[in-house]
């Protein structure tokens, strides 16, 4: 179920994404407005390069907070993927 619902938010987010980003490159060719795409692409950069950060950060170190679980990340790996897997294989099916 978590897989299904996880599918449709994000589906949901593409759409209104997609939505906003045509109106700006219809706008844009009207002339009404000007897109500076180096700042888009710094922007983007910045987002990319400070979410790699803090993954990065809170697995390297563990002894801080996030690291509440005794369990080792390796030890958690194969049932956290089967449920995975059972999760998403059900939401396709379902829909």
């Amino acid at each position: 179920m978590i897989g299904y619902f996880i599918r449709k938010i994000i589906k949901v987010i593409l759409f209104a994404l997609s939505g906003v980003l045509s109106l700006i490159m219809y706008l844009q060719y009207q002339g009404l407005i000007s897109v500076n795409v180096d700042e888009v692409q710094y922007f983007t950069d910045t987002i990319t390069n400070s979410i790699v950060n803090s993954t990065a950060n809170v697995l390297s170190h563990p002894g801080n907070k996030f690291t509440i679980i005794p369990y080792r990340i390796p030890d958690l790996t194969i049932p956290f993927t089967g449920s995975m897997a059972v999760g998403i294989t059900a939401g396709f099916m379902r829909g």
